[in-house]
């Protein structure tokens, strides 16, 4: 038995989550979900403080805007090569949510306050499958709380500024094989950390049928710390295998995002964004180890492996036609390329390119108060692996190959209350 197979597993099982772009969540109002996203160059909603902070500038007087998104993610596999047996992760449910207030402090200066889940989502396998040395379960959650300021600096633009306090907990468990002995354990690890960054936009509208928007959302440092604690194993591994208060840093990806909106009819509104997505910043895990000291070194064990993830966009197109005063439809289309090289995909987070098709409306029961839903259906390419890493963890003979297929769907459905004073 290695010691540090275990050792370095446990973070990087902890990094792998949260960093691959389906944990990445777009969804902040019913409104911009029902366009497949692409708001950033309409941004006339109090969500664009997650999607471009200047927008803020076309809501006079006082707006919030709330709702929660329900997420219902599916997954196979089929393997390891040449087996064709077939596992699927259980059933569950996300719930992200979004929260938004803009207040207009005076001609030119407008202000926002919002909170949304930027990260999140998780999986869950069988205990007994085939991956379990690998991955059992995986949840993470982020809250972000954003502080946004709009000035506009002259009629026709606008630019935002914006603070962002992050939080984070989650939750992992995997098994662990004792090899040489015939057993197994099972390994569970909770953490939480904090982090900070900025997020910042112009808005532009040259003439009143057309405007269009760039926003940029920082990378943002979160300092995870947890503890790590094996169970259902024999007496004779007690205090032999992993525990203790383990801790990694991970900065999530910057965001750049360009968007258009064009109104070739007064009921009709056509847009577009281009989203940049920095996972490059990523190029490594770094396993810092509080309680561990290295026999060899007589210093605090501290682990590195490479990730070399790439960077990835998001291409959106929406539109919108307002049948009356009262009722709006919507409709959209996504490609969502993934981040993750064939040979670092594990069943963490079984990613791949996406295509999304979006429906949604509103309904505005008086000037001041909206009701809006949206449905997403996201559909992932088949993903046949057949060059996985034999030493994933980085630690020779560690984890075996996990070639086969993944196929997963997603359905999404949104939820948003818009009242204006």
């Amino acid at each position: 038995m290695k010691k540090y197979y275990f050792l370095f597993f446990i973070i990087s099982f902890l990094s792998t989550d949260i960093s691959a772009s389906g944990f990445q969540i777009n969804e902040h109002g019913s409104r911009a979900m029902g366009l497949a996203g692409a708001f950033t160059g309409l941004a006339n909603d109090p969500s664009a403080i997650y999607f471009n902070p200047a927008g803020i500038t076309q809501l006079t007087g006082t707006h919030i805007l709330g709702g929660a998104t329900l997420i219902l993610p599916s997954s196979s596999f089929r393997g390891p090569t040449p087996s064709i047996s077939e596992s699927k992760l259980e059933s569950q449910i996300f719930n992200p949510i979004h929260l938004y207030v803009t207040q207009q402090i005076s001609e030119n200066l407008f202000l926002g306050l919002g909170v949304g889940n930027n990260y999140g989502l998780g999986t869950k396998w069988n205990e007994d499958w085939v991956g379990r040395f690998m991955a059992v379960e995986t949840e993470i959650r982020t809250f972000f709380f954003n502080a946004v300021a709009s000035y506009k600096i002259m009629d026709k633009v606008s630019i935002g500024f914006g603070y962002v306090l992050a939080y984070g907990d989650v939750l992992i468990g995997k098994k662990l094989n004792l090899s040489p002995f015939d057993a197994e354990s099972y390994l569970s690890l909770e953490g939480t950390g904090y982090g900070a960054g900025f997020t910042a936009g112009i808005f532009v509208n040259p003439i009143k049928p057309l405007s269009f928007g760039l926003s940029y959302r920082s990378q943002v440092k979160i300092d995870f710390e947890g503890d790590a604690t094996p169970s259902d194993y024999p007496t004779q591994f007690e205090g032999k295998l992993p525990n203790g208060t383990i801790a990694a840093p991970l900065t999530t990806p910057d965001n750049l995002t360009f968007g258009i909106a064009i109104k070739p009819l007064k009921e009709f509104t056509l847009t577009a964004d281009y989203q940049f997505v920095g996972w490059s910043s990523y190029d490594k895990l770094e396993v810092q180890f509080k309680d561990y000291v290295d026999s060899k070194t007589g210093e605090l064990l501290v682990s590195a492996s490479e990730r070399n993830y790439e960077n990835s966009f998001i291409a959106r197109i929406g539109a919108e036609y307002t049948l009356d005063k009262s009722i709006s439809v919507r409709g959209g289309f996504l490609y969502d390329k993934n981040p993750v090289a064939d040979e670092r995909l594990d069943p963490t987070l079984p990613d791949a390119d996406r295509l999304g098709f979006n429906i949604g409306g509103s309904y505005n029961f008086n000037k001041n108060f909206t009701l809006g839903a949206a449905y997403l259906l996201l559909r992932f390419d088949e993903r046949k692996i057949t060059n996985s890493l034999e030493n994933y963890s980085g630690i020779e003979g560690s984890v075996s190959p996990m070639n086969g297929v993944y196929n997963s769907i997603a359905h999404l459905l949104s939820l948003t209350v818009a009242y204006n004073f």
